[in-house]
């Protein structure tokens, strides 16, 4: 009889260590990862083009590396509104938690053509060493597909150095990491008589733009050109002409879901060293998950 309440306890006890490493997870535990890159624009480039080599990843199994057969040249300034490159498409990641990803760049394949047709060199400080890291964390889901973009505002990230003689272009990037599967989209239309400021979107002297800011009552100011209480834009998008509408359009896009200020400029006048930049009047759009809000100026 004793022998076989020790066989049973013993069972029992198996079972038991079974049922725990099962509910840890543990390392086997996977899920799938796809990562692209989007930009919001900046005057005075016609291209600004970025080498990236691989991607990498530190969460629960330490550091995971991503290197491309082939490098990936992208041209961020193609990737506008709602339009993005790929860069991971459906690996196989360890699920859980991870504390930053880095992007690894070939920085002297990397480089800006200005509008004006000249190419010059890409600085990217610490690029082809350290990568662009960022430090945005995230979670991936055991057996579930994890979707994000990572999005280059130029606007805030491009400096330009004539120092030494030499014309060089630095990219620092202000990166935003956004969920896919919770964004939503703003699009609509700029009237050619709308009046910034004495200057209609049409001049030559205006590149227009759109700016949107987090939350509603917000004080507006630049990217460059800050005011006391202001808030800095979280994304720009550019105002065009549409060719076959006739209309001057916009559309910001991957916005996570909530309430936002927006706000049409000349963006061209958002420079170092500017020390006022108008505004038309602020608009609110409220932004829901996979939906597009239309708000027209």
């Amino acid at each position: 009889m004793l022998k076989k309440i020790l066989r049973l306890t013993s069972a029992i006890l198996g079972l038991s260590m079974l049922a725990i490493l099962a509910g840890c997870g543990g390392s086997d535990a996977t899920g799938t990862l796809n990562l692209s890159v989007t930009d919001t624009p900046v005057d005075g480039a016609n291209s600004v083009v970025v080498a990236f080599t691989g991607v990498e990843l530190t969460g629960p199994n330490g550091m995971q590396n991503f290197t491309f057969g082939t490098e990936q040249t992208v041209d961020l300034l193609k990737l506008q509104g709602n339009a993005s490159s790929t860069l991971l498409n459906g690996v196989t990641v360890t699920a859980g938690d991870y504390q930053w990803l880095r992007l690894d760049i070939d920085a002297a394949n990397s480089y800006l053509i200005s509008s004006t047709g000249g190419k010059f060199p890409l600085n990217i400080p610490s690029g082809s060493e350290s990568g662009l890291k960022l430090v945005s964390g995230f979670t991936v889901a055991q057996g579930g597909i994890a979707d994000f973009m990572i999005d280059f505002d130029l606007r805030q990230s491009l400096t330009l150095d004539n120092s030494g003689g030499m014309t060089t272009y630095t990219l620092k990037p202000a990166l935003r990491l956004i969920n896919l599967q919770q964004v939503g989209s703003v699009t609509g239309t700029v009237a050619s008589t709308l009046n910034i400021g004495g200057t209609l979107i049409t001049a030559t002297t205006c590149s227009p733009a759109v700016y949107v800011y987090s939350g509603t009552g917000v004080v507006l100011q630049g990217y460059n050109v800050p005011v006391t209480g202001g808030t800095a834009p979280l994304t720009s998008a550019t105002v065009a002409l549409d060719t076959n509408t006739g209309a001057y359009t916009y559309t910001v896009g991957f916005l996570a879901p909530g309430s936002y200020a927006l706000a049409a400029t000349c963006a061209a006048l958002d420079k170092t060293g500017a020390t006022s930049l108008a505004f038309s009047t602020s608009q609110t759009a409220t932004v829901t998950a996979n939906s597009t809000t239309t708000i027209n100026f």
